[in-house]
């Protein structure tokens, strides 16, 4: 492959990234795109340094791939002005806007839940396990997460199509791989979003619930003040990508991976300890975020090359978290890896992912209760294609079909 041509954005390489990773980690680990006006960093080492030193690289460049479409920025500048809260937001600010955040994530109040999250997955296996067949992308990965976050954010069962419907438009609308058709339709679907949470807010002010947007709504910055609605829009908005894509797109790959590595499958079958560990090696092998963008505030230079000042990068995590210099064999899952925990699908340093200890149970659970309810799970013969949703910053899948005993 000719560096020269190589392109990240490209259809190809982001539906298959990790042909093109390992020749970069390999030939160009500090890769300029000029598609995507930033310098793309491929090896952990490199990416983790980068994650550790916020004050060289800034993580206020925000999370946008490319710029939409003119009519669409137009939409989006009527709604609540954007605030750098939580991805997008550097020390000491980014800190402040964590530790309120972090009270609606705790371990305590996420294994409260554990039951829930349970009790929902097998109503979701109710709905199919007659059929001995079912899409699981959109019959179980996709509402499993989608109805934990949305109760947790206040949103009825009744409005959960919506609470979807726009996810799925902040999603592509950052992604900024949509048409510009697509651009302006996602960003009416974020007004639309905007205008229910600031109803709900409202609403949560006068009478607050103990959850997650309970625990916003009560939380004072700095000791002082409530959370404007701005500030409140912005952590919403992060909480919708971060609290259902990701989980989404773990839970599906997991199954994918177990069944085409079947020993692995037959091993947790047996001993189902053995479920975390497969969780973590999933989310390594298919990091549900692939990657994030920072800013370098001074000249600086990675691996021999230099970076001038007020340049982008894009910190690699799906690249990252396949280098064999630090994960032997990588491409297997090993439950025994000794350095399990050191990939950086949840990020790394200030910015590790808040809701990590939520993505992991939701994980956890799925497999389990397919584990108990879905015998015999194989791929539906002819179905899968095994295409993934053409995202830049995120990375899931679109179908897996799947067949079972009944």
């Amino acid at each position: 492959m000719d560096l020269a041509e190589v392109e990240v954005l490209s259809p190809e390489s982001v539906e298959n990234p990790y042909e093109l990773y390992e020749i970069l980690r390999e030939e160009s680990p500090v890769h300029w795109d000029p598609k995507l006006e930033a310098f793309v960093l491929s090896r952990y080492e490199d990416v983790i340094r980068v994650l550790r030193d916020p004050e060289t690289f800034s993580s206020a460049v925000g999370a946008m791939t490319q710029a939409p479409a003119a009519e669409a920025i137009a939409i989006i500048a009527r709604g609540q002005p954007p605030v750098n809260t939580l991805i997008t937001a550097d020390p000491p600010e980014h800190g402040k806007y964590r530790g309120l955040v972090a009270r609606a994530f705790t371990p305590r109040r996420v294994e409260k839940i554990r039951d829930h999250v349970t009790g929902v997955a097998h109503e979701l296996v109710d709905g199919f396990c007659a059929e001995g067949a079912v899409e699981l992308v959109h019959q179980f990965a996709a509402p499993l997460p989608l109805t934990i976050i949305a109760e947790q954010l206040g949103v009825p069962r009744t409005r959960i199509g919506d609470f979807k419907k726009w996810s799925d438009a902040f999603t592509e609308f950052i992604g900024g791989l949509a048409s510009e058709a697509r651009s302006v339709e996602c960003a009416h679907e974020i007004m639309e979003c905007q205008e229910y949470f600031n109803e709900r807010i409202e609403q949560y002010r006068a009478d607050p619930q103990d959850d997650m947007l309970g625990v916003l709504i009560r939380a004072k910055l700095d000791g002082e003040r409530p959370l404007n609605d701005a500030e409140m829009t912005s952590i919403l908005q992060q909480f919708m990508l971060a609290g259902n894509e990701t989980s989404t797109a773990a839970i599906a790959a997991t199954q994918r991976f177990l069944l085409d590595q079947p020993e692995v499958h037959e091993a947790v079958r047996r001993d189902r300890s053995l479920v975390p560990a497969v969780i973590e090696e999933v989310i390594r092998l298919e990091s549900p975020v692939q990657n994030m963008f920072r800013l370098s505030t001074q000249e600086s230079e990675i691996a021999g090359v230099k970076i001038p000042a007020w340049t982008k990068i894009a910190v690699m995590f799906g690249a990252a978290n396949r280098d064999p210099r630090v994960f032997p064999d990588p491409e297997r899952i090993d439950p025994q890896r000794p350095n399990l925990r050191e990939h950086l699908a949840f990020g790394h340093g200030n910015h590790y992912c808040i809701g990590a200890g939520l993505a992991r149970l939701e994980s956890c659970v799925a497999l389990e209760v397919i584990l108990d309810r879905l015998p015999n799970l194989r791929f539906a013969p002819g179905r899968n294609d095994f295409a993934h949703s053409p995202m830049f910053i995120t990375r899931g899948l679109r179908e897996l079909h799947l067949q079972f005993d009944t």
